[in-house]
């Protein structure tokens, strides 16, 4: 991650409201979350200049589950994460298929501990406007810090953007924390 665009990634962590978070204590899970201002990427014609005239396709994600399964003292977990995608395009479309890459996270605080990037497929028929379609990510460990328990971290999961679509994000009005 360069220099420049990690204190973004940090300030989209700390600023907006997560989306769904929970912790659930009395299972001793990490709460599992989407990022707000990474749950949307709009993706531009290739050698297009950035303008709602040459969006190919948006995609979003709409909902994040996760289960786990923590030791006894609370100090690891293993969390299996399930993230749900809709895309969007124009109706003229033909048929094609395209790669979402996203990223799966452990936080506590403010700090990112780990982070992974995934990637899954998704194809439009000819003339489809929507589609539907999910990944899962089989064990998001968690092993707690002295005087933590798992429950004090975060699995996050957002779309692994560029910095000029998340700045299209924000520009656009799309997110609201």
């Amino acid at each position: 991650m360069s220099r420049t665009f990690r204190p973004v990634m940090l300030l989209a962590l700390l600023l907006p409201v997560l989306a769904g978070c929970s912790t659930d204590k009395a299972n001793n899970c990490p709460g599992v979350s989407s990022i707000v201002d990474t749950s949307i990427g709009t993706i531009f014609k290739p050698n297009a200049p950035i303008d709602p005239a040459n969006i190919l396709y948006t995609v979003e994600i709409t909902e994040v589950h996760g289960s786990c399964n923590v030791d006894k003292t609370a100090v690891n977990s293993s969390t299996d994460v399930s993230v749900s995608f809709r895309a969007t395009r124009a109706p003229n479309g033909a048929a094609a298929t395209y790669k979402v890459p996203y990223f799966v996270s452990i936080s506590q605080g403010d700090r990112i501990l780990a982070k992974k990037i995934y990637g899954t497929e998704f194809t439009f028929e000819p003339g489809q406007t929507t589609v539907t379609f999910s990944d899962s990510v089989q064990s998001a460990d968690v092993t707690a810090g002295k005087e933590k328990k798992t429950y004090d971290y975060l699995v996050l999961v957002g779309l692994q953007l560029t910095k000029e679509q998340l700045d299209y994000n924000r520009a656009s009005g799309r997110l609201t924390p």
